[in-house]
C-alpha cells in the first residue's frame, strides 16, 4: 500500500489543490439540498390546496415544480465535473512534474484539460452503452432460460447477475487510468483506453486493491458523517458542505493515485 501512504501524504502536503473540488462538491450538494426543500414545500403546498378546479390550477405549479426537480437531481454535479476533474488532473499533474502548482493555475488546468474531458466522457458514455447492449442480451437469454429450467434458471441469472456486477468493476479498474493517460501523455482517447488497460494489467492486484480500500474507507466515513444527519439545521443548512469532505476526499486521492502510478509506470519523477 506504498502508493496509498504516498496519495495521502502528497494530499496533506498539497491540501489547497483540493480546493476547486470540494467547493464545486458542496455547491452541487447544497443546490440538492434546496431542490430536495423545494419539492418537499411544492408537495405540501399542492396536499393543502382545497380549492383546485382544474387541471389548468396544477398546471400554474408546473414550472416551481419543474425547477425544484432540477436543483434537486444530480445534474449540477454532473455539470461541475466537467469543471472539478479537469482542474485537479490539471493541478495535480503538475505538481507531481514541476512541483510547483498554485491554486492561480486553476484556469490554465482547466482550459489544457476541459476538451480532453469532454472527448473522454464521451467515450465513457460509448463503452458504458456497448456494455450495456450487451448485458441486456445476455440478461434477456438468461430470463427465457428461467422459463424453461424454473428454479436452476433462476440460480443461474442470479448467479450471472453478481458475475456481470464483479466483471463491470473489474473493468472499471482497467480503464481508470483512461483520462490520466490523456492529461499526462496528451494520447488520443483510443490511445489513452489501450495504455490504461496495459497500464493497469501489470499491476491489477495493487490498483484493485487500493480502489476497494478507498471505496470502503469512504464508505464507513460516509456513514459516521450520517450520524450527523438528525440534526436539522446540519440537515439542510451546513450538511451538505459537511457531507462533501467524503466524496471529495475519496475523488482526489484516487485522482492522485491514478496520476502518480501511471506517471511512474511511464518512467517519469513525480515531484511529491
Amino acid at each position: 500500500m506504498k502508493y496509498l501512504e504516498k496519495a495521502i501524504r502528497f494530499s496533506i502536503k498539497n491540501w489547497m489543490l483540493i480546493l476547486p473540488l470540494f467547493v464545486l462538491t458542496a455547491l452541487a450538494n447544497l443546490i440538492g439540498g434546496i431542490g430536495r426543500a423545494a419539492v418537499s414545500g411544492a408537495l405540501n403546498l399542492i396536499g393543502s390546496l382545497t380549492d383546485i378546479s382544474g387541471p389548468g390550477d396544477i398546471l400554474q405549479l408546473a414550472p416551481y415544480i419543474m425547477s425544484a426537480l432540477a436543483m434537486t437531481s444530480g445534474i449540477w454535479g454532473f455539470i461541475f465535473s466537467f469543471i472539478s476533474c479537469p482542474a485537479t488532473y490539471g493541478l495535480v499533474n503538475k505538481q507531481l512534474e514541476t512541483g510547483n502548482a498554485t491554486l492561480n493555475d486553476i484556469g490554465a488546468a482547466v482550459s489544457n484539460n476541459i476538451v480532453k474531458y469532454v472527448i473522454y466522457f464521451i467515450g465513457t458514455v460509448v463503452v458504458n452503452f456497448v456494455i450495456g447492449i450487451a448485458c441486456f442480451v445476455l440478461l434477456l437469454i438468461l430470463s427465457l432460460l428461467v422459463l424453461i429450467l424454473k428454479g436452476f434458471g433462476l440460480f443461474l441469472l442470479v448467479l450471472v447477475g453478481i458475475a456481470l456486477a464483479i466483471a463491470y468493476f473489474v473493468f472499471t479498474v482497467l480503464i481508470s487510468m483512461w483520462f490520466a493517460g490523456m492529461v499526462v501523455d496528451g494520447l488520443s482517447v483510443f490511445d489513452a483506453f489501450k495504455k490504461s488497460f496495459v497500464v493497469v494489467t501489470n499491476s491489477l492486484w495493487t490498483v484493485l486493491g487500493i480502489h476497494i480500500v478507498l471505496l470502503i474507507a469512504s464508505a464507513i466515513a460516509g456513514t459516521i458523517l450520517g450520524i450527523f444527519s438528525w440534526i436539522p439545521v446540519l440537515g439542510r443548512v451546513i450538511g451538505p458542505i459537511i457531507y462533501s469532505a467524503v466524496p471529495t476526499a475519496y475523488n482526489f486521492l484516487l485522482i492522485v493515485f491514478l496520476l502518480m502510478f501511471y506517471r511512474e509506470y511511464t518512467g517519469r519523477t513525480n515531484l511529491e
